[in-house]
């Protein structure tokens, strides 16, 4: 294969598969390519070209080439530029990873570049393997993917009467019309409706207009975390009509640790 025939890429390794007795069959989310699948030969028994550079969320710089008719890209060496070491160890970072993976990959196909997504999945992997608060991290990540994606959830004014926020009403957010509705306008009781403080739609509103990299900044109480976790899962559950599956474990780890501390 000539070298015209390659190209690289900055990208973040979102699956792995074993193919045969050496081969890997990997997907990666790329800075210019979007998600991409390739082949990796022999990289279960490179000693150089992949040797722990292909685990999942590794970033890397990949030489591929370019996919044509559906076919495998043939990826031809990787460079680890973080392996993210930190978030690895830690089971709270590294569950908030694997729901930020499934997203991308549910909401992703093939080689569907987007010159916003990839930025925004760097940013909550250094935000996790840095320390940050990961649940923090995940909120922060969602509502803006939702926003890349094309479906931003309203959440600056009533869907029904089209008034802002106003401080003598409540609020909650519909998964099925994607928005937020006000206590005079819809005052029935339903188990699609998820209550959101003004507190808690005011931070949502400020995450979605903050620059990238002021995005840390931002911080939520814990109930507004709580409640912002709510809407973000079933907003998801909605949009793409299947459970996340790995929202449970997340569930399941943070119930844990914060019994731990009790």
């Amino acid at each position: 294969m000539s070298n015209k025939q390659q190209v690289e890429s900055a990208a973040i390794v979102l699956d792995s598969l074993d193919h045969g007795e050496s081969d890997l069959i990997v997907t990666f989310f790329c800075k210019h390519h979007g998600r991409l699948t390739g082949i990796a030969k022999g990289a279960k028994r490179s000693k150089k070209r992949f040797v722990n550079k292909l685990e999942i969320f590794s970033s890397l710089r990949i030489l591929h080439s370019t996919p044509q008719n559906n076919r495998l890209s043939f990826i031809a060496e990787a460079d680890l530029l973080d392996g993210f070491l930190t978030l690895r160890k830690n089971i709270c970072c590294y569950t908030a990873a694997s729901v930020i993976r499934e997203f991308i990959l549910l909401a992703t196909k093939e080689i569907e570049g987007d010159e916003e997504l990839y930025p925004l999945l760097i940013w909550a992997y250094e935000g996790l393997n840095n320390g940050h608060f990961p649940l923090l991290v995940l909120i922060l990540f969602l509502i803006r993917f939702y926003a890349i994606i094309g479906y931003s959830p309203q959440l600056e004014n009533c869907l029904q009467c089209g008034q802002q926020i106003l401080a003598d009403r409540n609020y909650s957010f519909n998964a099925t019309t994607g928005g937020i509705h006000c206590s005079k306008c819809d005052s029935k009781e339903t188990n699609s409706k998820i209550h959101l403080s003004r507190g808690t739609i005011k931070s949502l509103t400020a995450a979605l207009h903050q620059p990238l990299e002021r995005l840390h900044r931002l911080h939520l109480s814990d109930i507004s975390q709580k409640e912002a976790l709510s809407f973000l899962h079933a907003y998801g559950r909605q949009l793409f009509q299947r459970e996340i599956v790995s929202w449970a474990f997340l569930d399941k780890t943070f119930s844990n640790n914060t019994t731990r501390k009790k």
